[in-house]
């Protein structure tokens, strides 16, 4: 998903709008600004869309969706199979026999205005999202062990143009402002003289690209641990 657009950047960057001389470059780099905070976001495909994923048990009645925000139209499906395997295993996650129902068996939780979810929270009503107890030679007791792809979920998720947020807007634009002033020598430059051309390279920073956009993304991030 492209998190701005080419008015909105010439605008920012205060180029005329009929000047397209670098629509090509700022194309570019607005495409590469959008998978840069993507992937700082671990939530690959920001845009609205319908999704199939596979999940590990927690042990607990809550389970964190990868996507936000979360839509209950259509329907969320819910399928648990302790031999599915991320849907590897033949015959796994049969409907028949797997499936949960919306509103009693699991719900989400829903804590926007227009009845979405941006915490994108799967609540197990009544139960716990499995984890399997496991028994280890050596060991005197069972203990849990990890439920590998045990659960399959089915779910509209995602930011369409509308609802969008400010700061993925803001980032993406400020991103490729510091791209385009880097490029083409891909370095910062401390000082430039125009008559027998002069350049002083400022000294390297660390993670310098990235720095000034991550404070505005951060509540937005999925961590892992």
């Amino acid at each position: 998903m492209l998190l701005t657009d080419i008015r909105e950047l010439k605008t920012i960057l205060e180029i005329d709008p009929d000047n397209k001389a670098e629509d090509v470059k700022l194309n570019f780099l607005v495409e590469q600004a959008s998978k840069l905070i993507e992937e700082y976001l671990n939530r690959p495909g920001l845009s609205f869309n319908s999704r199939t994923e596979y999940y590990n048990g927690t042990g607990s009645q809550q389970l964190l969706l990868r996507s936000r925000p979360v839509y209950t139209t259509p329907t969320i499906q819910v399928f648990i199979d302790e031999h599915g395997f991320y849907g590897s295993t033949s015959g796994s996650f049969d409907p028949q026999l797997c499936q949960l129902n919306y509103g009693t068996d699991f719900c989400l939780k829903i804590d926007q205005d227009d009845g979405t979810s941006r915490s994108g929270i799967l609540v197990r009503l009544h139960s716990f999202w499995p984890r399997p107890g496991v028994r280890q030679q050596g060991y005197l007791s069972p203990f849990i062990g990890t439920s590998f792809g045990a659960i399959k979920i089915i779910y509209s998720a995602g930011y369409t143009v509308d609802n969008l947020p400010a700061p993925f807007r803001l980032a993406c634009n400020a991103l490729v402002a510091r791209m385009r002033y880097l490029l083409p020598l891909a370095m910062e430059l401390k000082s430039e003289s125009y008559e027998d051309r002069a350049i002083t390279v400022a000294t390297e920073q660390k993670d310098y690209l990235m720095a000034i956009v991550k404070p505005m993304l951060v509540f937005y991030r999925n961590w892992s641990f």
